[in-house]
C-alpha cells in the first residue's frame, strides 16, 4: 500500500478551494490532518466555516480548522458573500476551534499546501516553520485577474508573497496561467455531476463560478486553479513544471529575478485527464 502522505491546507474557500478540499480528502494516499483559513475570498472567520460544512460533506468533520485573521477582503462579487455561492450546505456540525492558526501550521512537519493569500504561511515562517514540502497557488506569469495585472492571491498581500517565495524552501509553484489551460466547461461540471451525489451537490456552485469567469475574464469555463495545488500530489504524472526564479513586485505582480531562489513552476496539465481523474474521486469519496 502507497504510505500516506500528511498535508495541511490553507486556504480560504472559496469555490475552486472547496474542489481542492474534496480532493483532499478523497485520495487515499493524501492524510490531510489540518485546515488553516485566511482572509481572501471571504473573512478568514466565514472561510473557517465554509473549511468546516465541506468537511461534513466529506465525511471527514474530525480535522482540525483554524481561523488566521479577519481582515477585509475585496473579491465578494465572484465568490459571493458567503465564499462559496449560495452552495446549499447546512451549518458545521461543531464550534470554530480557538488557537492561533500561524503558530500551529508552524509547528505542523508535513506537506503544507497554500491556496489563498499567503498571509499565515509567511507568519508561520517567520515562527520558524520548516515543512516537508510547501504548494502554493499563486501569482501568474502572464495576465493575472486583477485591476494591477497581478494574480488574486498576491495581490491581496503582495509582502507575505515575496517573503515566501524568498525564503528559500523551494516551493511548488501552481500560478494562474495553468488555470486558464484546464477550464471547467460545462461538459466537465456535467461530468462532475454525473459522478457522485456530491458531484451534484457542488455542480450549481461550479455553473455560477464559471458564469463569473465568463463575465469578467471572457472565458468559457471557470479557472479552478487551486485543485491543481492538491492534483499535482494526488497525480504528479498529470502535471510537468520547470525550474524558475520569480521575485514578486508592491502590487503582487511576478518577474523573472536571477537572484531570487529557486522554484519549481507548474507550466502544463493534462486537463481532460485531470478532470476525468476528479470526478473518479469524488465517486470514491461518496462511496466511502
Amino acid at each position: 500500500m502507497t504510505p500516506t502522505l500528511p498535508i495541511a491546507l490553507d486556504c480560504d474557500p472559496g469555490v475552486d478551494d472547496a474542489l481542492a478540499l474534496l480532493l483532499a480528502c478523497a485520495a487515499p494516499g493524501l492524510d490531510l490532518r489540518l485546515v488553516t483559513t485566511v482572509s481572501g475570498n471571504a473573512p478568514a472567520s466565514v472561510c473557517a466555516a465554509n473549511a468546516r460544512r465541506l468537511l461534513d460533506l466529506a465525511g471527514q468533520a474530525e480535522v482540525s480548522v483554524l481561523a488566521g485573521e479577519d481582515r477585509a477582503v475585496p473579491d465578494a462579487v465572484v465568490h459571493g458573500e458567503d465564499g462559496l455561492l449560495g452552495l446549499d450546505l447546512p451549518p458545521p456540525s461543531r464550534p470554530a476551534e480557538r488557537a492561533d492558526a500561524a503558530t500551529v501550521l508552524a509547528r505542523f512537519a508535513g506537506t503544507v499546501i497554500a491556496l489563498g493569500p499567503l498571509t499565515t504561511i509567511a507568519a508561520a515562517l517567520a515562527r520558524g516553520a520548516r515543512w516537508q514540502r510547501l504548494v502554493v497557488m499563486g501569482g501568474a506569469i502572464g495576465a493575472g485577474n486583477t485591476a494591477s495585472g497581478a494574480e488574486y492571491n498576491f495581490s491581496v498581500d503582495p509582502a507575505a508573497a515575496a517573503a515566501v517565495l524568498a525564503a528559500g524552501l523551494r516551493p511548488t509553484l501552481v500560478p494562474l496561467d495553468l488555470a486558464r489551460e484546464a477550464l471547467a466547461t460545462p461538459a466537465v461540471i456535467d461530468i462532475l455531476a454525473r459522478a457522485c451525489p456530491i458531484g451534484r451537490r457542488i455542480a450549481p456552485m461550479l455553473a455560477a463560478y464559471a458564469e463569473q469567469d465568463r463575465l469578467h475574464h471572457g472565458l468559457p469555463g471557470a479557472m479552478v486553479a487551486d485543485l491543481h495545488a492538491v492534483a499535482i500530489l494526488d497525480r504528479p504524472d498529470l502535471y510537468a513544471t520547470r525550474p524558475a526564479r520569480l521575485a514578486v513586485d508592491e502590487t503582487g505582480r511576478c518577474r523573472e529575478d536571477p537572484a531570487a531562489p529557486i522554484l519549481d513552476l507548474v507550466v502544463e496539465v493534462k486537463a481532460h485527464s485531470l478532470f476525468a481523474h476528479f470526478a473518479q474521486r469524488l465517486g470514491q469519496l461518496c462511496q466511502a
